[in-house]
């Protein structure tokens, strides 16, 4: 900046003696944003993270629709597949253990039982199967449904059996050669396989008729 001494009349060389207070207010002006532009576009400003949403836990619903399979359940479908197993077995072999023929005229009832000591062989060792499948592994529970209907129509068939034969059939112990002793242990397994289905049908409805609860 020039300026004239005005008691010499010679022209003297001003210079600024502190030019940063401009520097520092046009760098402060050039960081301030206009007022046409928008906050977010500053370069001051800050993006919050927005929470990301939790996410369930599949595993842990699988687990909650599957539970567990019922121990008690499954000692009884034990019981009557080897029930089963040996109520077929000892009347079918009361004939070759005494060697002498059936003594009753109408051996109908008796294949009737065969057929039925099969039937339950079937469902108990499907239920065992379903059990060691829902335990070591991922496996589905029988539908409620079927389970029940099917435990109901089983101890139906063998109620009529156990007590048609009961009522039919008059064998006393030791009579025959031994060979009611056979008849007889395979009366007392039928009678408990008839028990034990009648024990899971009512289970099964006495489970289903919990919702009435909630």
């Amino acid at each position: 900046m020039n300026a004239w001494d005005a008691h010499s009349g010679e022209k003297v060389q001003v210079t600024p003696s502190s030019p940063e207070p401009i520097n520092a207010w046009e760098s402060n002006k050039q960081e301030l944003p206009s007022a046409d532009q928008p906050l977010h576009a500053a370069s001051t400003s800050i993006d919050i993270p927005s929470p990301s949403p939790a996410v369930p836990d599949a595993s842990s619903d699988e687990s909650a629709i599957r539970g567990k399979p019922s121990l008690p359940r499954f000692l009884l479908r034990i019981w009557q597949f080897f029930a089963a197993i040996g109520a077929f077995g000892f009347q079918v072999g009361a004939s070759p253990y005494s060697e002498e023929p059936m003594p009753f005229g109408k051996p109908g009832l008796l294949y009737y039982g065969y057929v039925i000591c099969w039937l339950s062989i079937v469902w108990s060792s499907f239920n065992v199967f379903v059990y060691l499948t829902r335990r070591f592994g991922k496996g589905n529970k029988i539908k409620r449904f079927v389970s029940t209907l099917l435990d109901l129509v089983l101890a139906a068939l063998f109620g009529v059996c156990v007590f048609y034969e009961i009522a039919t059939y008059h064998c006393k112990p030791g009579m025959h050669n031994g060979w009611c002793n056979f008849y007889n242990t395979g009366l007392f397994f039928l009678m408990s396989l008839f028990l034990t289905y009648v024990v899971h049908a009512l289970w099964d409805i006495f489970a289903a008729m919990s919702c009435l609860r909630k």
